[in-house]
């Protein structure tokens, strides 16, 4: 190697040397203006033009253009260099490359007006992880000015600086992302903590912070990094959340609610468990919606359901008093009369209300016990059956069960359900109809079916049976009563018990009304 090939390699190792230094900045518009700095000078280059693009489209944000323009002058230059000039070349064509003279190159696109005299052009794509990352453009007023070693060593150079730019790029995004978050935690008015494992509070909205702290010259920067268990003393309804995270099991996390006395404020608590990517436990995001509004209208509910159940036992009570009065007052009576059947009906209705009555005064309406569905079907139809043989109807049942079987329900509330369906297909039958009750299990499943060969149901009113105060109007059907609400109880009940109801009608030839429970 002679004496004169020392300089360039020395100039040439010292531009890498430069360039590798860009990997240690975070700012992408300066990592841009490095870029350009260091291989216009590298080269001899006058001017310079940098943009980036995604694959798709040009990041607007970030481009350098050799000449003094306003924004929208900008885009309109940089649009149609990628569609008739040299810098859309390189990109669709992947590949650097070298304009001697652009007086005989076609490539390179001539704009109207131009004042700036450009002879000779150097254009290298950045190429990351196989797409064009960017696009850098220099120039020179002489023709010949660049050579095949320029383009070599600007070609290394963007291998690296391709790197630098990737990883501003990066920064940028979590930075724009970062501030995303930021806002969108303002705006959600739910209380919002992330922890990490230990139950260090990583981040923290304002209201959250308000619940953690009085003083309102705390700020939320200062709360990062904190643990949560110095807090609990402020306010016990986060007292079950530092339970939750000190254990070491958190694979069923379940919603569950608290109560702040502080500030007079029911939660529902979520939480959930973020992981790091050796999918171990690196935290936990809690958030607490206040559900205040709905607590006090539900103590309010309870206190007038209580205060209804009381007042409406003494009426009862006179019903069921009157009628015993009645059957001992009763003079003889014909032995086929059937005025001791009705009187019967009488004191069983009324039983069984003041047993509702009672059920809802000690509130354990909700009540889940072992129930025998065959007894229940068996108490339905005797209680119905007068009703049924009003209109000459025969009440049928099919009960295809084992003889052990038991589900947990609330007794009540599935009596209820099922005897809605009956006491519907008695109304809707016509006399000296046919009613059969179904009852079977299969596929781990208990089904409850009505079928009659009633006036049947039009198919348009179908989907919307089960729909609250929901009544097909027909003037068949105009002296029956009732206000639409039985069919939208049984769903109410059997979705309680994740379940589901069914229908299948035909106008004139009768109805199958049926629901499934999982057993």
């Amino acid at each position: 190697m002679s004496p004169l090939d020392t300089p360039p390699l020395y100039e040439d190792l010292k531009l890498l040397t430069e360039v590798s230094q860009l990997l240690t900045l975070l700012d992408l518009d300066n990592v841009m203006q490095k870029v350009i700095s260091l291989m216009s000078s590298a080269v001899g280059a006058t001017k310079a033009s940098l943009f980036l693009h995604d694959g798709n489209n040009v990041d607007w944000d970030h481009i350098f253009l050799m000449r003094d323009l306003d924004p929208d002058q900008s885009i309109e230059v940089v649009q149609a260099v990628l569609d008739e000039g040299l810098a859309g070349w390189v990109m669709r064509n992947r590949q650097e490359t070298i304009v001697y003279d652009t007086e005989t190159d076609e490539r390179w696109h001539k704009f109207p007006n131009d004042t700036n005299p450009v002879r000779s052009v150097l254009c290298v794509p950045f190429i990351h992880d196989d797409k064009v990352l960017a696009v850098l453009t220099l120039v020179h007023p002489e023709p010949n000015h660049f050579d095949e070693h320029h383009l070599r060593l600007l070609t290394i150079v963007a291998n690296q600086a391709t790197v630098a730019i990737r990883n501003a790029q990066l920064f940028n995004q979590v930075q724009q992302q970062q501030r995303q978050l930021e806002v969108i935690l303002h705006a959600i008015p739910d209380i919002l903590l992330v922890l990490d494992d230990g139950g260090r509070i990583l981040m923290v909205n304002e209201p959250a912070k308000k619940l953690l702290s009085d003083n309102a010259e705390i700020s939320r920067e200062s709360m990062i990094g904190q643990d949560l268990l110095r807090y609990v003393d402020v306010d016990p309804a986060i007292a079950t959340v530092q339970r939750i995270v000190s254990k070491t099991d958190h694979a069923h996390l379940r919603p569950f609610e608290t109560r702040s006395e502080r500030s007079q404020q029911d939660f529902l608590v979520t939480m959930s468990v973020w992981q790091n990517p050796g999918r171990k436990t690196a935290g936990f995001v809690v958030v607490m919606h206040d559900v205040t509004t709905l607590r006090d209208l539900h103590r309010f509910k309870d206190e007038m359901l209580k205060v209804v159940t009381h007042d409406l036992r003494s009426p009862v009570s006179l019903v069921i008093s009157a009628s015993e009065m009645l059957t001992y007052d009763m003079p003889p009576l014909e032995p086929d009369s059937s005025i001791p059947q009705y009187m019967d009906i009488i004191r069983q209705a009324t039983e069984r209300m003041q047993g509702l009555l009672d059920d809802l005064l000690r509130a354990e309406t909700s009540a889940l016990r072992p129930t025998d569905p065959s007894e229940l079907i068996q108490a339905i139809v005797g209680d119905l059956q007068p009703l049924a043989t009003k209109k000459s109807q025969k009440l049928e049942t099919q009960v295809e069960l084992a003889p052990d079987l038991m589900m947990i329900v609330d007794p009540m509330l599935m009596r209820e359900a099922m005897e809605n369906y009956v006491s519907n297909a008695i109304k809707y039958t016509r006399k000296k109809g046919r009613i059969v009750l179904h009852a079977t299990t299969a596929d781990n499943r208990f089904q409850f079916v009505v079928e009659d060969n009633g006036i049947g149901i039009a198919e348009e009113h179908l989907p919307h049976l089960f729909e609250p105060y929901y009544r097909v109007q027909r003037p068949e059907t105009e002296d029956i009563e009732g206000y639409g609400v039985g069919l939208s109880l049984v769903k109410t009940i059997v979705e309680r018990y994740k379940g589901g109801v069914w229908v299948e009608s035909r106008e004139g030839k009768g109805s199958r009304f049926g629901f499934w429970l999982p057993l």
